[in-house]
């Protein structure tokens, strides 16, 4: 990544801190960087964590990821497909809104041993790594969707009330026999390799703890390919304005 994209830009963070507000929100609390500044610079500091679903993907990044999963895949391919033309006839639309298609959004991933995003919840997506591995925890929806109590017993330290990094989450909280069993019963607990993709379903908690330095792409139901951030992105303070929702 180094040689062939060594000026691509994004951003980074601390992972626990990024998890609860997500990337496109976390204003201040990221910084930007380029894929060469990161590895060589960063990567092994344990508050930075090069996630970024905004990111302005060169082509070459996208071609070497190919073959995308489907539908992502069959977007690329042809985007107006499903399109009929306008009452007007002067040009195609789709009946569906972008919102709810798997559109040309890519995102990418770059973290060392133990990084990676604390406990949160978006529309769904799908994530492959490229290179390393990572441990993943998802949990179902329908287990904490009209019941905030049951969601902070499960991510949150119960006497701080504070979210811990991941691998922390996973030695000091995991083994205590609820967090385990509810786990066990409604969620997953799997490793995931170089070349596998997770599907992670809509509003499922899920965190996500790198085994060893990891690359890995994502894409999310509903978005776009990325333009980048702009200046005005990092001023924004999520402290002062967070509904500590844990919802993208």
């Amino acid at each position: 990544m180094i040689r062939r994209y060594p000026d691509a830009e994004a951003t980074m963070g601390e992972g626990r801190l990024l998890g609860e507000t997500g990337p496109d929100d976390a204003g201040k609390r990221l910084s930007p960087t380029t894929v060469k500044e990161f590895i060589t610079k960063h990567m092994y500091d344990p508050l930075k964590y090069f996630f970024d679903r905004k990111i302005a993907i060169p082509k070459g990044m996208l071609e070497d990821c190919h073959p995308f999963p489907m539908p992502t895949r069959a977007y690329l391919a042809n985007p107006e497909a499903g399109a009929t033309y306008a009452l007007a006839k002067k040009r195609k639309v789709r009946k569906t809104p972008d919102r709810e298609i798997w559109r040309d959004h890519l995102a990418i991933s770059i973290g060392s041993d133990l990084s990676g995003l604390t406990f949160h919840h978006h529309r769904e997506a799908w994530n492959t790594v490229l290179f390393g591995s990572k441990r993943w925890i998802l949990w179902d929806n329908a287990r904490f969707k009209h019941n905030v109590t049951r969601q902070r017993r499960m991510t949150r330290d119960w006497d701080t009330h504070e979210h811990l990094a991941g691998h922390e989450w996973i030695r000091r909280l995991y083994p205590e026999p609820e967090r385990m069993e509810e786990i066990r019963a409604h969620g997953h607990d799997c490793i995931q390799h170089a070349g596998v993709m997770i599907f992670v379903p809509e509003r499922w908690m899920h965190m996500v703890v790198n085994i060893g330095d990891t690359v890995s792409v994502i894409s999310e139901v509903g978005l776009g390919i990325g333009e980048g951030k702009k200046p005005e992105d990092f001023l924004f303070d999520p402290d002062e304005s967070s509904d500590d929702s844990e919802d993208w």
